[in-house]
């Protein structure tokens, strides 16, 4: 039986991969380090990912077999506090590796993430291995732990796969911290039939990925036999490409009066090193990857 252990449970893909395995026969131990408001429908414990000695008690009182390492100060908080942000991802990157290590656990989920691009990488659309200068301590920490997840298969066999996540749309949670959070906010400010101020330009065009997408994709990714899998570092992935004026025409066409106002803060600069439109053609090749979500297919289930 698959166990598995989620940590940073509590955030948008935390929840979401909880909900996912509620349906499955799976048993899945939740930690973060806070508690949650809610019941949870599995196991939870709370646990700070920076505390090696702990999470490795946890992994061996529930016989954990695979990590779902979800952890991470995103894009834009990353930016406020540089030293913590390392910090976090990359020790806590470093615990699980580790602990994995010394309990024989192959099987690790490791988000990655577009910010690991720059403005070298021909953001019109970025391929699988373009040249990457990314511009954020976030995606500097993904790159990091890219090259480490590579690094760690070919030294130890340890098999982490990751997916270069797009902003990704959830309205059941709160955004998180990232470049990509206005697209959330604005929805939900739909909902509310109440105005919003954008914090980036009108045509600032970024690519997107609906939550069930992102959680399929994962899944997907993980079932795979290794021997069919030609990267190591992390994949992409994408959904869609929009900017928040076409957000704005897609929201009013809906029946939605909303009054938007555009005032780009710091997070401008950090979305003009990330890509336009993403080349996922080695998901597509090496695991079948599909995206099932468009604007459209997210919209309608978003005012659903």
């Amino acid at each position: 039986m698959q166990r598995i252990l989620i940590t940073g449970a509590l955030g948008q893909l935390g929840l979401e991969f909880i909900k996912y395995f509620e349906k499955s026969d799976v048993y899945v131990l939740a930690t973060d380090i806070r508690t949650p408001s809610e019941k949870l429908s599995c196991e939870f414990e709370k646990a700070d990912a920076l505390d090696k000695d702990r999470l490795d008690q946890l992994v061996k009182k529930y016989k954990i077999n695979t990590i779902y390492h979800l952890v991470a100060v995103l894009s834009a908080n990353g930016e406020k506090n540089p030293f913590s942000s390392w910090n976090l991802n990359m020790n806590s990157f470093q615990n699980i590796v580790e602990i994995s290590l010394d309990n024989n656990i192959k099987n690790i989920f490791w988000p990655s993430s577009i910010a690991v691009f720059g403005t070298d990488s021909n953001l019109d659309f970025v391929s699988q291995n373009p040249s990457m200068s990314p511009e954020t301590i976030y995606g500097v920490s993904k790159l990091a732990g890219e090259k480490l997840s590579s690094y760690y298969f070919n030294k130890f066999g340890l098999d982490i796969r990751s997916l270069r996540y797009p902003g990704i749309i959830s309205t059941d949670t709160l955004p998180g911290g990232g470049t990509t959070d206005y697209i959330i906010e604005m929805l939900n400010a739909a909902k509310n039939k109440s105005d919003y101020t954008c914090f980036l330009s009108e045509e600032t065009k970024l690519p997107m990925m609906y939550i069930d997408d992102a959680i399929d994709a994962a899944i997907k990714l993980m079932s795979v036999e290794r021997k069919k899998l030609t990267i190591s570092t992390s994949y992409n992935v994408t959904g869609f490409s929009i900017t928040p004026s076409e957000l704005k025409n897609q929201i009013k066409s809906r029946g939605f009066d909303i009054k938007i106002n555009y005032k780009p803060d710091f997070r401008q600069k950090i979305a003009n090193s990330w890509p336009k439109k993403i080349d996922d053609s080695s998901s597509i090749k090496d695991w079948e990857w599909s995206c099932n979500f468009g604007i459209k297919e997210t919209l309608d289930r978003v005012f659903s």
